[in-house]
C-alpha cells in the first residue's frame, strides 16, 4: 500500500470520528419524531361504518404511524345526514388525534354546532371521546352553551352526550340549565 493512500484513510478516518455525534446527541436526534405523512390544505373523511362519515378540512394535518397520532391545525368539520344534510359542523384552531380510538383534544376556539337541535358549544379546549360520543371541558376551561337560538349558559365542567343532547355542568357561571 502507498504511503499517500495510508495517510488518505488515516485522515478520512479522522474526517468521520471529527463529524460523528456523541450519544447523548444521538439520542436527542431520535427522540424527534417526523410524521410519516403530512398534508397541506387536506380533506379528511373519518367513517368508521356505524354512523355518517365526518368531514375534516384541515390546514395542515400530519400523520405519525408509530405512536398512531394525528395532529391538525386549523380545521373545520362537518357531518350529513343520509339525504346529505348537514347535521354537526364545527372547527378549531388545532387538534390531536388518536389514530386508535378516535378520541381528540380540540384546542383553540373550537365551536361545535347541532343544526337540528340548535346547540352551539364554545370552548378554548375540548375533549371528544369516540366511542361514547362525548365532549368534556378540560380542567376549569369556561364553556358557553347557545340553546334554542337564544338561551345561553356559561360555565365549567362541560359534559355533553352528543348522540342524545344532554348537557351538564360541574359549575354554572351565568345562565340557568334545566333539568
Amino acid at each position: 500500500m502507498s504511503r499517500k493512500y495510508r495517510l488518505g484513510m488515516i485522515l478520512a478516518s479522522f474526517f468521520f470520528v471529527a463529524c460523528s455525534l456523541s450519544p447523548e446527541q444521538a439520542a436527542m436526534v431520535r427522540s424527534v419524531e417526523l410524521p410519516d405523512l403530512a398534508l397541506t390544505n387536506a380533506t379528511y373523511v373519518l367513517n368508521r361504518g356505524e354512523d355518517h362519515p365526518i368531514s375534516i378540512l384541515a390546514g395542515h394535518i400530519a400523520l405519525y404511524d408509530t405512536s398512531h397520532k394525528a395532529e391538525a391545525a386549523s380545521i373545520t368539520f362537518t357531518q350529513n345526514d343520509a339525504q346529505g344534510n348537514v347535521v354537526l359542523r364545527g372547527s378549531a384552531s388545532a387538534a390531536n388525534v388518536d389514530l386508535q380510538s378516535y378520541d381528540a383534544q380540540l384546542h383553540g376556539s373550537v365551536t361545535i354546532e347541532k343544526i337540528k337541535e340548535q346547540l352551539f358549544i364554545e370552548a378554548d379546549r375540548l375533549q371528544w371521546l369516540h366511542e361514547e360520543e362525548i365532549l368534556i371541558s378540560e380542567d376549569q376551561t369556561e364553556v358557553v352553551i347557545t340553546y334554542e337560538g337564544n338561551k345561553k349558559v356559561r360555565g365549567t365542567g362541560l359534559r355533553v352526550e352528543l348522540a342524545t343532547s344532554q348537557v351538564s355542568f360541574d359549575e354554572v357561571i351565568e345562565g340557568v340549565v334545566l333539568p
